[in-house]
């Protein structure tokens, strides 16, 4: 992309711009010894504070609202020092950090769906005897969240917020082209029609706005009701019928727009993380890869646009109100010199207090259930909508597999080569399935 990538804009793209752990030295063809779970251990004697280095990929607003936590934290344990880096836009430097045997002592720049493929790895120190020694269990945790944490009975580490997908969609732009606000559409065949609406096209084919480009092959392909991995079975499902209508169907659009129209006029796209922002400035009508979070966005960069959420439209035969979810973890690599310290900042930011204070700054859904219910939070309609999606009987995390990052990567390629017409969408979903499956056999040693 032309413009500068935000921590946000990387997850729009982690997919597409993911970085395979195999080519950073973290994959072999076989998994790594089982880990163990390392025992707390007594603070060794130091002649000054414990100095921690802490990588985060959060940026901007959000890095300075971060900072004032770990200012916080620096002034209620003066044994220990967090100095904090982001490495927004960099995300392959914590893998090659790790897989260097030079990694920083805390990072959240890890995504949801890289957890298990660096625990599987050996590149995560399991956090469970850390968590069982202060009588943290999950209770006070979604069990979403407390779940997709956990891979082979060990905890890999604790988050203080989660995101859940939804569709951002210009009330403004709807009464403009004769479209219900109030009534957002519901099915396939309502935002088809609402997106042909909402376009602007001109004479030559060019783009001045587009209604939706449906982006990231894995939300739309849950909406449709399929179905990305069978964890009893071990085996990868990417060419399930249902996933295989879901990238027709986001085909379709890229027919209808002609790809290379879209990518014309993608190049002239604004920072994402500004007032220039595509979607802030009306050329796009709805916006299908944000989340809670654009909340804060939208204040910060576009106070007073008229704008609100819905789910993503579903088939008939597909998934009503469904969401997948992601976000940051914090972990403690594999080989760090000062482990405990390392947990005591990760408790620290974990509590209810501090959680709730970071993720209401930047509207991130908490991932404790009594702080995500907090009235400051349930009590914007917006952020309500993505808490009741989240907490819904449709939410779905990435699959847990040691080669989930892969198979996001190769999702996004396959995602990419479909709509430039490159391969048809049974085709290219085959072949995602066999080369996963090929590089999940050979992690499970099968």
């Amino acid at each position: 992309m032309a413009q500068k990538l935000s921590r946000r804009g990387f997850l729009r793209l982690s997919a597409t711009a993911g970085v395979g752990l195999a080519a950073l030295g973290l994959a072999a063809c076989g998994p790594a010894a089982a880990p163990t779970a390392e025992a707390p251990k007594a603070a060794e004697a130091t002649k000054g504070p414990v100095f921690l280095n802490y990588w985060t990929g959060w940026s901007g607003f959000e890095f300075d609202t971060l900072q004032k936590l770990v200012d916080k934290f620096n002034t209620a344990n003066p044994a220990i020092f967090v100095n904090m880096t982001t490495v927004f836009g960099q995300y392959d430097k914590v893998l090659t950090a790790i897989a260097g045997g030079n990694p920083p002592d805390v990072v959240s720049a890890v995504w949801l769906h890289q957890l298990v493929s660096m625990a599987g790895r050996d590149g995560l120190l399991p956090l469970e005897t850390y968590a069982d020694k202060d009588k943290i269990d999950g209770k006070e945790y979604f069990a979403s969240c407390w779940d997709a944490w956990h891979y082979n009975n060990h905890l890999w580490g604790l988050a203080v917020t989660v995101n859940a997908n939804v569709i951002a969609y210009r009330r403004d732009l709807f009464k403009e082209v004769g479209l219900d606000p109030d009534n957002p559409p519901k099915t396939i065949t309502d935002v088809d029609a609402a997106a042909q609406k909402l376009d602007k096209i001109e004479a030559n084919g060019n783009i001045t706005r587009f209604g939706l480009m449906p982006t990231g092959l894995f939300g739309w392909g849950l909406t449709f009701g399929g179905s990305y991995y069978d964890e009893a079975n071990k085996k990868i499902t990417a060419n399930d019928p249902k996933l295989v209508a879901a990238l027709d169907w986001m085909l379709g659009y890229a027919k209808r727009l002609d790809i290379t129209k879209v990518d014309a006029f993608k190049t002239g796209f604004g920072d994402y993380m500004s007032p220039q922002n595509a979607f802030f400035v009306g050329k796009e009508g709805m916006d299908d890869t944000v989340g809670e979070w654009f909340i804060s966005f939208v204040d910060k960069f576009a106070p007073g646009l008229d704008y609100d959420f819905m789910p993503k439209p579903a088939p008939a035969d597909g998934r009503p109100n469904c969401t997948s979810f992601d976000g940051s973890v914090f972990t403690i690599p594999k080989g760090v010199a000062h482990a405990d310290a390392s947990w005591e900042f990760i408790k620290f930011v974990s509590l209810p207090e501090n959680m709730g204070e970071f993720a209401f700054t930047i509207h991130n859904i908490p991932p404790k259930t009594a702080v995500a219910n907090e009235d400051r939070f349930i009590s914007n309609p917006k952020f309500k909508k993505c808490v009741d999606l989240y907490t819904g009987p449709n939410a779905f995390g990435p699959p847990k597999s040691p080669v989930t990052d892969l198979y996001f990567t190769k999702l996004a390629e396959a995602e990419n080569l479909v709509e430039h017409g490159q391969i048809d969408s049974k085709a290219a979903l085959d072949r995602v399935t066999q080369e996963v499956q090929a590089e999940l056999d050979k992690a499970l040693k099968r």
